[in-house]
């Protein structure tokens, strides 16, 4: 066996137990708080804050759980995914992401006080990047113009992925939704530190409010998370390509 073809194939194998050990983190953290869900979400008056955070939580799961499937040797072959599954896997992805920057934009919003000038701003910038989004998924990833597979052979298996043939694509994709995370991050960072201060000159104590830090830590940590996130449909697989196919053992 070349050192190539074993590394290709160790990859896999390291690839195997990241998703296992993935998948089993996200569905225990679900687990656990599911009860939470059940009191906090379920068993409140609903809302349309209620429905965007249901929207988050389960198309997330499935995201992640077919991101993690379909990078590793796990589902037995040959098994081919259609065209549903992959439209599915990509859409979700932008359902997900566009959801959660929703509900971070109310965050910042309740956090500088319900002002309109900061809620029209990141809409605007918000409406931008989705209809942008919006085009570009559906010209780059329609599987009958510039969607191609790719098959490698490793030992007895052989490898399907597939790829977007327009680099400048992920590019932009990856950029254009990196300008909405810093901005929420930067916002959030801003006014703690001017509702700290504020709360040092009058009490000479630094004294910031809690609920403000942990709005702000939930602010910085979407941010950092949020380019490897974006990024994760074009480095899935150890290929580096966009995962379309199960790998599977002929």
């Amino acid at each position: 066996m070349s050192s190539d073809i074993q590394s290709a194939f160790q990859l896999f194998i390291l690839a195997n137990y990241l998703s296992l050990a993935g998948i089993t983190a996200v569905v225990y953290d679900y687990i656990l708080t599911f009860s939470s869900e059940v009191e906090y979400v379920w068993c409140q008056r609903w809302t349309w804050v209620s429905t965007m955070f249901v929207v988050v939580r389960y198309i997330g799961l499935y995201w992640i759980v077919t991101a993690a499937l379909t990078s590793t040797l796990f589902v037995p072959g040959p098994v081919e995914v259609g065209k549903v599954m992959y439209l599915s896997y990509y859409w979700a992805f932008f359902v997900y992401l566009s959801t959660a920057d929703l509900l971070m934009i109310l965050r910042v919003y309740a956090m500088w006080n319900q002002s309109r000038t900061i809620l029209c701003v990141l809409l605007l910038v918000y409406i931008i990047q989705t209809l942008v989004t919006v085009v570009f998924e559906g010209i780059y990833t329609n599987p009958n113009t510039h969607f191609s597979v790719t098959t490698i052979q490793i030992l007895d298996f052989s490898v399907c992925g597939s790829s977007i043939d327009n680099t400048f694509y992920a590019i932009y994709y990856i950029v254009l939704r990196l300008v909405l995370s810093a901005l929420l991050a930067i916002l959030a960072v801003f006014q703690t530190l001017k509702q700290s201060f504020d709360m040092y000159k009058a009490t000479k104590q630094w004294q910031p409010d809690r609920y403000i830090q942990q709005l702000v830590k939930d602010g910085i940590f979407y941010f950092i998370v949020y380019v490897p996130i974006s990024s994760c449909p074009f480095c899935l697989s150890p290929f580096a390509l966009v995962p379309g196919h199960y790998p599977h053992k002929h």
